[in-house]
């Protein structure tokens, strides 16, 4: 669940979740580039890379439709 501009929020499912956290990721690991070791920007988009293929195998079998509810983590 996320919040939206207007204040609203949306439930989302395991595939938008998966894509928003990959690109969240690749989106550090742009904004870290000129700073930090070869070695953590390669991890950066490794981690980027397998969270899309992850999205794709969830999506492939079906589940990606799933909601995700934070309210009910606790």
């Amino acid at each position: 669940m996320i919040s939206t501009k207007n204040g609203d929020t949306k439930t989302l499912t395991c595939t938008e979740q998966l894509d928003q956290a990959a690109r969240m990721v690749q989106d550090v690991a742009y904004a870290l580039a000129n700073r930090v070791d070869n070695t953590t920007l390669t991890e950066l988009m490794l981690t980027s890379r397998k969270l899309e293929r992850l999205s794709e195998r969830v999506n492939a079998a079906n589940l990606g439709a799933v909601k995700i509810n934070r309210d009910d983590d606790g």
